[in-house]
């Protein structure tokens, strides 16, 4: 199917069996729904500060990063952006000049009531594929793979009233993606991104495929594929052919550097799905695939 501009078909049966392949590809569902309920004016982490401010008021800036799943540096930028649109008060804690304790506006605090509604339909969105208690198991799956305390996504309670299951999926999925990215950097390096290899391997599937097929493959949408099929051709990674019988369609193959790369970073990408399920008893795997799957409508 495609969501938006999404392809979520013919995806190879081997990334489908890659748990990082099916979070990237359930985040940019989530980011997908989030411009159509939720809009451009709040991203899905600038609303996971403002959630917490408002559910904590006064915390400190680390307190409110380490709620939200955000790093230290990703924290200040975003504190500091709210700040100057108006949305969240920052001041000294006069018991500790280094600290920084953060509040809603009255602005911030209409923006988090005018955006939960559509947030909530974002979260209801992504769980339509599964069932009941298809959603209550991918809720707990997610939890252990973005490393979460089971307590603070599946305990429902008046303190923390909007972690419940049905609102806590997006953010499961974001934190999942961080910590593949994480993960990636580790084990993979910076030379080929998540998606630029799941470009190549689909390269390796079908030599010679043209452009579009190859983002349908790799679940890419087309603007991002354009760009990053230049990107590829630049390094010498891919080569680019116009299609002799039609001259608007690209082919595309891997160059030997490509293909040279592809292979040298397989053992690494294996490393990170084997990584990204360790919480899991082995058991779980399958199962926890078949649940992402349908999360990200392949």
């Amino acid at each position: 199917m495609v969501l938006g501009e999404i392809p979520t078909t013919r995806v190879p049966g081997r990334l489908q069996q890659s748990p990082g392949h099916l979070i990237r590809v359930a985040q940019q569902v989530h980011t997908r729904l989030w411009s159509e309920y939720v809009g451009t004016e709040l991203t899905a982490p600038q609303f996971a500060v403002l959630l917490v401010l408002a559910l904590e008021p006064g915390a400190d800036q680390r307190t409110v990063g380490e709620r939200a799943s955000l790093d230290k540096a990703t924290m200040a930028e975003m504190v500091a952006r709210l700040v100057r649109r108006g949305l969240v008060l920052r001041r000294r804690d006069p018991a500790d000049g280094r600290r920084k304790l953060l509040a809603l506006s009255q602005s911030g605090a209409q923006a988090v009531r005018e955006a939960t509604g559509g947030v909530v339909r974002v979260q209801r969105t992504l769980f339509e594929p599964l069932g009941p208690d298809e959603q209550l198991e991918i809720v707990r799956v997610m939890a252990r793979i973005a490393r979460l305390e089971p307590s603070a996504v599946a305990v429902p309670g008046e303190a923390r009233p909007t972690l419940d299951a049905q609102r806590a999926i997006g953010y499961l999925i974001r934190v999942a993606q961080q910590v593949h990215t994480k993960l990636w950097t580790e084990k993979v390096g910076t030379e080929l991104t998540a998606p630029q290899y799941a470009v190549l391997d689909a390269l390796e599937t079908e030599p010679g495929a043209d452009q579009r097929t190859v983002g349908e493959l790799a679940s890419l949408d087309k603007a991002t594929m354009a760009e990053m099929v230049s990107r590829l051709v630049r390094r010498g990674l891919v080569l680019r052919r116009r299609d002799p019988s039609d001259g608007r369609r690209n082919l595309l193959s891997l160059s030997p550097t490509g293909q040279e790369l592809l292979h040298r970073s397989t053992a690494g990408v294996r490393e990170v799905q084997e990584a990204l399920l360790a919480p899991l008893e082995p058991q779980e795997h399958a199962p926890a695939l078949a649940l992402l799957a349908k999360a990200a409508r392949l």
